[in-house]
């Protein structure tokens, strides 16, 4: 019967929490996926209600593979190629300066923890597409699971730090030696793409059904990269099934059938919720202040590394201030935080831009973690 209860409140919480930051801009401002964390870490640590840690880190393993196609399938690869010049070229250069903060950090600091590779994969996948790749990266490297959830949480706490300063008083800082921004007179489009959910009775129901669909369609990816990973290895190798439902995302989002359905990328972030709900139970808060301050530091080098390196960069190629503000936060947190920033900056006509490339991001940061995890161990 617990068992049952652990299980609805660990779906129904994040399904709350959405409905809440609907009504509620502090949610937002917070982050959902900090909310469900949170609440997760305090059910965890005082245990109110008696929970199965096992099954916890059971679902939130099932979440991730499945997130990830949802949210690919609603990206515009080609839009984002031919999207303007200076969008493309800044968030290129946040995948670079994220590249090789994360690689440096690895090398310099591997002496310093016995996983750094694995964490310097998670973080370059993180900074480039935000909390899911550092999640996917992390278990398909096979890290464990005490230093998974020290570098989740790291992160959050440098992140919610850094968060509030973007949205308060970097503009103003960085307008002093970055170029102003030249309006490109596209709010007609944005407020067609952020008003999508304004439907017809009948439209919401058959979206429903495309949904649900969809979902489907997603869990049968996940077994078949589970099929293909048990043919290869003999057993669920993690890092095959991450990359076959990445690859898997990519192809699908040029379906045009595929692109109809209008809320996949809901889902896929409701799912992100529900994962980060599941992971917070999982925490052990004795093992997670032992190891915290040497992770804390080596997350905080590897974020603000990524950062400067990419704000000088974005000097050097004459990037506008909104620009890379908001390439820089579709690579550090995500697509779903380009709203919340575009509204801080007060600039609505880089969103369509910034959600973009945090799509883009979610693709290429899990290919990326592999990499610099492979060439960190490769230099040492």
């Amino acid at each position: 019967m617990m068992m049952i209860i652990q299980i609805l409140l660990i779906f129904i919480v994040p399904y709350l929490i959405i409905l809440g930051s609907r009504k509620f801009k502090i949610i937002k401002i917070l982050s959902p996926i900090l909310l469900a964390y949170g609440i997760g870490i305090i059910w965890g640590v005082l245990e109110v209600i008696p929970l199965d840690r096992d099954l916890s880190m059971t679902i939130s393993e099932i979440c991730v593979p499945i997130a990830i196609p949802l949210i690919l399938f609603s990206a515009d690869f080609k839009k984002f190629i031919h999207s303007a010049k200076s969008t493309v070229i800044s968030f290129v250069l946040v995948i670079v300066a994220a590249f090789s903060s994360a690689l440096l950090t690895g090398i310099f600091l591997n002496s310093q923890l016995a996983e750094a590779s694995k964490i310097s994969g998670m973080l370059v996948g993180c900074y480039t597409g935000g909390t899911p790749n550092l999640m996917a990266i992390g278990m398909g490297l096979n890290i464990s699971e005490e230093t998974l959830i020290v570098v989740n949480t790291s992160d959050m706490i440098i992140g919610a730090l850094f968060f509030l300063l973007i949205i308060s008083i970097l503009k103003p800082l960085l307008a002093k030696f970055l170029k102003p921004y030249k309006s490109d007179s596209i709010i007609e489009q944005i407020e067609e793409r952020i008003n999508f959910r304004e439907l017809e009775k009948k439209e919401k129901i058959t979206e429903v059904k495309r949904s649900s669909l969809i979902l489907i369609f997603c869990i049968g990816i996940l077994g078949i990269a589970v099929g293909i990973a048990m043919l290869i290895t003999g057993k669920m190798n993690v890092a095959i099934i991450m990359l076959f439902v990445t690859t898997a995302g990519i192809i699908g989002s040029f379906s045009k059938q595929i692109r109809k359905v209008k809320y996949t990328y809901e889902i896929g972030q409701y799912i992100i919720l529900v994962f980060s709900m599941a992971l917070g139970t999982t925490v052990n808060l004795q093992e997670m202040l032992k190891a915290s301050p040497i992770i804390l530091m080596y997350v905080t080098i590897t974020m603000f590394g990524a950062i400067i390196l990419h704000l000088i960069l974005a000097k050097t190629f004459r990037i506008d201030v909104d620009t890379a503000i908001i390439t820089m936060t579709a690579g550090i947190y995500g697509p779903a935080f380009v709203v919340p920033v575009a509204e801080g900056i007060k600039n609505k006509e880089v969103v369509v831009a910034g959600l973009t490339c945090g799509l883009v991001g979610y693709a290429v940061g899990n290919y990326l973690g592999y990499l610099v995890h492979y060439l960190v161990n490769l230099l040492l």
